[in-house]
């Protein structure tokens, strides 16, 4: 039914025969903008630890929350890079509006941008897991018996977590973080168990500090044996992926913005409760080679949670400021997160 002269608000045939005869030229912008879908871009590497971010994307859940919440329809998009570099530079020159990356990524971020325009936080904690270094050397048992013939594959030198994992493990032995840094090269998982499937001694890297599913794709390589474990190095259950945006993406649209905050901590639900169907999601989103069985057999891996919780912040803060990678002193983690994740009971 047409609506009556006094509506506020159009049918979609009325507003066009308004606009036709002229009466109300000066609404017709914003008619049209009211029917336009909203676009959120996502940067994201690969792995199971990004898993949340296809939930949103792929599984409907930010639509959700976006409908629940009054913004109508959004066109979301998850992007996968090679490492945190690319993801740091998608969110700081705006071609992404969030981006996932790991707690040292964070840190590092927030150090160089707090306080600014552009400045970069946390909206919330996505997940934890276990990085592996492992070789294809049958001479290699620990880190202390790498040579200068080892290579090293992290997803970026010096910057990525997997990288800091290997400086925390030569503080501890050597009390040197960097005693090993000039061994690590820069490959994104999948290249890194492609190069090393050539064998030892002919391979351009000997070993690699990898996430799942990758962890159990180079593990499967004739000689690939574990030499360290995160778990141990870091003492215990640490937040690895966390999901950044910029304070001007927060403030363009804060109620899509809460939206998304709303929607990551849905999808970490979903992920935790029904890890078969996350894992069914995940294979079809990434293309993945694994079976659904090997991926909720990782998914299932004592080490590996979803979780909104923060885990041992201050703790690694206070390694960056021991090796000179953090300036400043983080006085809590909510320092380091926008408002949507101080319900958390974080440390």
């Amino acid at each position: 039914m047409p609506a009556k002269k006094g509506d506020r608000l159009l049918s979609r045939r009325g507003a066009f025969a308004t606009m036709a005869g002229g009466v109300s030229l000066v609404a017709a912008p914003a008619i049209v903008a009211a029917q336009t879908p909203l676009k959120v871009n996502f940067v994201q590497q690969r792995g199971l630890l990004y898993l949340p971010v296809d939930m949103m994307v792929t599984g409907g859940v930010l639509q959700q929350e976006a409908t629940r919440l009054g913004l109508g329809k959004v066109e979301a998009t998850a992007k996968t890079l090679s490492g945190p570099a690319p993801v740091i530079d998608a969110l700081l020159s705006g071609s992404a509006d969030y981006g996932t990356a790991a707690l040292p990524s964070l840190l590092t971020l927030w150090d160089k941008t707090h306080g600014t325009p552009n400045e970069v936080r946390a909206v919330g904690t996505m997940s934890n897991g276990a990085m592996v270094l492992y070789t294809i050397n049958p001479n290699v048992k620990t880190i202390a018996d790498f040579t200068e013939k080892d290579r090293i594959a992290v997803p970026s030198v010096r910057i990525s977590f997997n990288a800091m994992m290997l400086e925390m493990a030569s503080e501890k032995l050597w009390n040197d973080p960097h005693r090993l840094d000039h061994l690590t090269v820069g490959l994104g998982h999948a290249d890194a168990v492609a190069a090393l499937a050539a064998g030892y001694g002919h391979a351009t890297v000997t070993a690699h500090i990898s996430v799942q599913p990758f962890t159990e794709r180079g593990l499967r390589l004739p000689g690939a044996h574990v030499v360290a474990d995160s778990r141990e190095v870091f003492g215990g259950p640490l937040t690895q992926v966390t999901l950044l945006a910029t304070r001007q993406t927060k403030d363009k649209n804060p109620t899509l913005f809460k939206a998304v905050a709303n929607a990551l901590q849905e999808s970490i639900k979903r992920c935790s409760a029904d890890k078969h169907a996350a894992a069914v999601l995940w294979k079809k989103a990434q293309n993945a080679s694994e079976s659904i069985d090997e991926l909720v057999a990782l998914l299932n891996d004592p080490g590996f949670e979803f979780t909104s919780q923060p885990h041992r912040i201050a703790t690694f803060a206070a390694f960056l400021n021991r090796i000179g990678t953090l300036k400043s002193e983080v006085g809590d983690w909510k320092d380091l997160f926008w408002e949507t994740a101080y319900d958390q009971q974080g440390d």
